[in-house]
C-alpha cells in the first residue's frame, strides 16, 4: 500500500518499477478506488475540470471567438480580443478603460471581419458589452458561409468590474503598444503540431462582406435602438478629457524630469511676466 500511495505522478512508473511491481495504470486505479473510494471521487471530479471537452472549429471562418481580459482591472485597463476558432489567429483586439458595447463592435468585430470575412458563429459570454455585436451578426446571418449554424453562442460569465476615473487613459496608453507587440508575435509564432496562425488565416473566411452590410458603429447602434431597444453609448466618464489630461501629465514630467533648460526657461518667462504685471 505504502508503494501505491506515491504522489508524484511523473515518478510513479519510475518508483514502482524499482520496487518490482509491474502495474498498468487501470490497475493502480482499480486498488486506490478499493482502498480509498473518497479520494478516488474527487480525483474523478478533479478530471473531469481538467479535461473538458475540447473546442473544435473546421476551418477559419467557423468560429470567432470574443473575449475579455481583465487582469488589469484594477489598473483601469481592459483588453478585448477576436481569435479564429481553427487557425488561433488574433484577428482583433482593443484596449479600453471600460467595456463598450461600440468600441468593441467597431474596433474588433468589424475590423475582423472587415479584414477576413464573415464568421458562421460568434462565441462570447452573457456580458451585455457583447449586445451590438451579437446583433449585428444576426441581422446578417444570411451572409454567413454556413447559414445551418446558430450565429451565436453565450456562455456563462462571472467578473463585472468597475473601473476608476481618472488613471484608465494612461494605463491605456502604456499598455496599448505592448499589447500590439505582442499580438504581432503570437501570429507569427508556430504553434507545435498546427502552424503559424497569420499563415493559417492567410485567406480570410469563405465569405467576405461589403462595408455597406456591416457599418460604423454609430450606424449600427441606431439600428439596434430602432428594432431592439436602448444600448449604452458612451463609458461613464469623457474619455477625451481623460485622454487630455493625461497628456499634460506625460508633458509635465518630460518637461521637469528630461527637459531642464526649457523647464527653467519657462519658469524664468512666467516670473519676467508676474514681475511687469506688479511693477504696473
Amino acid at each position: 500500500m505504502a508503494m501505491l500511495s506515491w504522489s508524484d505522478p511523473e515518478n510513479d512508473d519510475w518508483y514502482l518499477a524499482a520496487a518490482g511491481v509491474t502495474a498498468s495504470e487501470g490497475r493502480v486505479g482499480a486498488v486506490l478506488r478499493n482502498i480509498h473510494p473518497p479520494y478516488h471521487q474527487a480525483r474523478c471530479q478533479g478530471a473531469r475540470n481538467l479535461n473538458p471537452v475540447p473546442y473544435h472549429a473546421g476551418y477559419v471562418g467557423h468560429k470567432i471567438h470574443i473575449d475579455q481580459n481583465e487582469k488589469l482591472v484594477m489598473f483601469g485597463v481592459t483588453h478585448m480580443l477576436a481569435i479564429d476558432g481553427f487557425s488561433s489567429k488574433i484577428v482583433g483586439q482593443a484596449t479600453m478603460p471600460i467595456k463598450n458595447n461600440l468600441t468593441i463592435y467597431d474596433e474588433v468585430y468589424r475590423s475582423a471581419v472587415m479584414e477576413y470575412g464573415m464568421w458562421d458563429q460568434v462565441r462570447v459570454d452573457h456580458g451585455k458589452e457583447f449586445y451590438l455585436t451579437l446583433y449585428m451578426q444576426e441581422k446578417l446571418a444570411n451572409h454567413r458561409h454556413n447559414t445551418e449554424r446558430p450565429p451565436y453562442r453565450q456562455t456563462q460569465s462571472t467578473k463585472n468590474h468597475t473601473i476608476e476615473r481618472m488613471w484608465p487613459e494612461i494605463n491605456n496608453r502604456l499598455a496599448q503598444l505592448g499589447l500590439n507587440r505582442t499580438v504581432q508575435a503570437w501570429n507569427e509564432h508556430r504553434i507545435p503540431g498546427k502552424g503559424i496562425p497569420s499563415y493559417m488565416a492567410r485567406e480570410g473566411c469563405p465569405k467576405k462582406l461589403s462595408t455597406d452590410l456591416l457599418p460604423d458603429a454609430s450606424v449600427a447602434a441606431d439600428w439596434y435602438e430602432q428594432e431592439v431597444g436602448s444600448l449604452t453609448r458612451v463609458s461613464q466618464f469623457d474619455s477625451a478629457q481623460d485622454q487630455e489630461a493625461a497628456e499634460r501629465e506625460f508633458a509635465l514630467d518630460n518637461a521637469v524630469n528630461n527637459l531642464p533648460q526649457p523647464f527653467k526657461d519657462g519658469l524664468k518667462g512666467l516670473i519676467d511676466v508676474t514681475r511687469r504685471h506688479c511693477q504696473h
